[in-house]
């Protein structure tokens, strides 16, 4: 009889029992009743101590690894030991131009100008609230005839003025005797990215010490750090505050000295609450900087003229436990460079994650026509940017990859390309063994169709398996006794109305080989093709027997080809289309020609491209293919089965 207790099974009540079972295997309380004892208080208590133990053990096991971790302090601790740093909060960014007119305005006596970073400050609203922006990078101004003053970013003239939401805050810490101090910044509504580091040499000088500090993260080269180097690091500390701290004054850089006052400069975001803001207006003085002259101009004196290309984005909130998890091993792989294309997806997504909601990227020989010395990329924007938006994050992306990729390749932006998926599914239902009624219970299969779809599509590298979903179907209700779907695929293609052009569309799949169809694989929405309402298919070939006499057709031979042909709603081909493309089912491709559209039906500005794939049970996206769920060509329908 075994005397072991079974350390692995740590609920209350089984501990008891393994208790009682290892008191019984000693031979001396054989025929005991513990239940009916003082002896099963002292089993509680037992039971109830290991019980606890064997919980703490369990979490503080778990609070160990980066997968099982619940805790964020736990979380980030371990994402820093990959070098990771979570992101804070972040700031909405707004683009701005802006210029004055100082016409008129006497003592301007420079062509060139210069403003501090936060002293162009402008107010915006949205949803009642108002917001403050300001610039974080010093602008430079530069007289143009009509006595114009343009600014642009004094580091880098070719990029457009960003100016962030926040609050301006400044905090100065006088430094210590200890040489490894941490100063605690206690806000947690802080945006890292916008803080400005100085050291100055004692309380009320004013110029720092070798000027500003960078952030240790920001280096592309660790192996250039030195003695001399002015480098800062700040991290989330488990109250959910930053903390800031130097080098050593050795081979981590610079170490202010004892006396030394450290100021930091930074915003208190408003995080997402600021992105949309559409109008920025001016609310500060301007000072202009001169050679030999500074300048104070009141706004009301001189024309202003800012105005936001487009909304404010790319504000978000403190980066969750989930998002920290998922990408800190990512971003230790990369190692600060760009290598593979997971290198260049994961420190894109670092820098950019609250513009982005998917990437994915690729080398130039996964491509379909192969581009070597390339990488693709591909990128889902957040819902509401903007075009100048869009186009001022991409020349920072590609601003990146000449940082950090370590070979001489090219980034090449490719759009996401969406393929949609329709179902037919039938399900059989038997209504005695549920009190809902059969339109209940379709509605429910509707909802685990959409359930299914929603969890498993809709993002790159994802993929749709029919027998997870007919799974989901059958679990809906105990009256759901099994189900079969058939699916189809269609890509929306939006034409040049009245221009002859050519189409070429690539399925996520293989369309079905049309010698084992019996009817049409590849087929079109109806659109109007010189005012008719016309479609596109594939041919089908119907070779007719006749019966001896000649005139009764006994039998139809049904052959469908890849051919394409363009017919009216009678089946007519029309304008001559009668081999108007072609499809090859192996690679997915659908070739139109040469087609003229002259309009599309209903208020869209598309037409639907359908194809049969050729593998029904799985169908994968890969490269910048989405997979997406399209309701409005879906149905479930009930078949009634009746127990007897």
């Amino acid at each position: 009889m075994t005397t072991t207790i079974k350390s692995t099974e740590l609920d209350f009540q089984t501990i008891k029992e393994n208790l009682k079972t290892y008191l019984k295997g000693t031979g001396e309380f054989n025929d005991y009743d513990f239940e009916g004892s003082g002896l099963s208080n002292i089993l509680d208590v037992l039971a109830y101590n290991t019980h606890y133990n064997a919980l703490q053990t369990n979490f503080a096991l778990n609070e160990s690894f980066l997968v099982t971790a619940q805790l964020r302090p736990s979380v980030v601790s371990l994402a820093e030991s990959l070098g990771y740093v979570p992101d804070s909060k972040k700031s909405s960014e707004a683009s701005i131009d802006f210029s004055i007119n100082a016409d008129g305005i006497t003592g301007l006596v420079n062509d060139n100008y210069v403003l501090q970073p936060g002293e162009v400050v402008c107010k915006g609203e949205r949803d009642g609230l108002d917001f403050t922006f300001s610039n974080r990078v010093a602008l430079k101004a530069t007289r143009s005839p009509g006595n114009i003053f343009t600014f642009y970013p004094l580091s880098t003239p070719d990029d457009p003025i960003i100016v962030h939401e926040g609050e301006e805050r400044k905090l100065q810490f006088i430094v210590g005797s200890s040489t490894d101090a941490v100063y605690v910044i206690p806000d947690k509504d802080i945006d890292i990215a916008t803080a400005i580091v100085k050291v100055f040499e004692n309380q009320g000088s004013a110029t720092s010490v070798g000027g500003e500090f960078s952030l240790f993260t920001d280096l592309l080269d660790a192996s250039t750090v030195s003695s001399a180097s002015r480098l800062y690091v700040l991290r989330e500390s488990p109250n959910a505050y930053y903390e800031l701290s130097f080098g050593n004054g050795t081979s981590l850089g610079l170490a202010p000295n004892v006396g030394n006052v450290i100021e930091v400069n930074y915003l208190r975001s408003n995080g997402a609450a600021a992105n949309l803001v559409r109008t920025l207006s001016l609310t500060s003085t301007i000072t202009l900087l001169g050679a030999d002259q500074s300048i104070t101009i009141d706004p009301n004196r001189i024309t202003l003229s800012v105005a936001t290309n487009g909304g404010a984005a790319g504000g978000g909130e403190k980066e969750d436990i989930e998002s920290i998890r998922k990408n800190a091993p990512y971003q230790f792989a990369a190692q600060n460079r760009m290598v593979t294309s997971d290198d260049y997806s994961a420190l894109i997504l670092k820098k950019y994650s609250t513009f982005i909601n998917d990437i994915q990227s690729w080398g130039g020989e996964d491509n379909p026509d192969p581009d070597y010395g390339t990488v693709f990329t591909s990128i889902v924007w957040k819902d509401g940017l903007n075009a100048t938006t869009i186009t001022n994050t991409r020349h920072g992306i590609l601003a990146l990859s000449d940082q950090f990729q370590i070979a001489s390749f090219s980034l090449t932006f490719t759009d996401p390309v969406v393929a949609y998926i329709s179902t037919q599914t039938f399900f059989q239902f038997n209504p005695a063994l549920t009190g809902l009624s059969q339109s209940n219970i379709r509605a429910s299969v509707d909802q685990s169709v959409t359930d299914y779809f929603e969890e498993n599509t809709g993002k790159f590298s994802q993929t749709f398996r029919q027998s997870n979903l007919l799974t989901e179907v059958d679990a809906t209700d105990p009256s759901v006794l099994s189900s079969r779907t058939s699916v189809t695929l269609h890509m929306r293609i939006i034409p040049q109305f009245a221009t002859t052009r050519k189409y070429i569309v690539t399925f996520p799949s293989p369309i079905r080989d049309p010698e084992l169809s019996d009817g049409v694989t590849v087929y079109t929405s109806f659109f109007t093709f010189e005012n008719q309402r016309v479609q596109i298919r594939n041919k089908i070939n119907q070779k007719v027997q006749t019966s001896e006499l000649g005139v009764i057709p006994i039998e139809y031979d049904i052959q469908a080809t890849t051919v394409l042909e363009l017919v009216n709603e009678n089946g007519t081909i029309v304008g001559g289309g009668d081999n108007i493309g072609s499809y090859n089912e192996s690679t997915g491709t659908v070739t139109i020609n040469s087609l003229t559209v002259q309009d599309v039906s209903g208020d869209k500005n598309y037409f639907k491209l359908f194809a049969v794939p050729a593998n029904q049970s799985v169908i994968n996206s890969t490269r910048n293919k989405i997979l997406k769920y399209d309701a409005d060509e879906s149905f479930t329908q009930a078949i009634i089965v009746e127990t007897r």
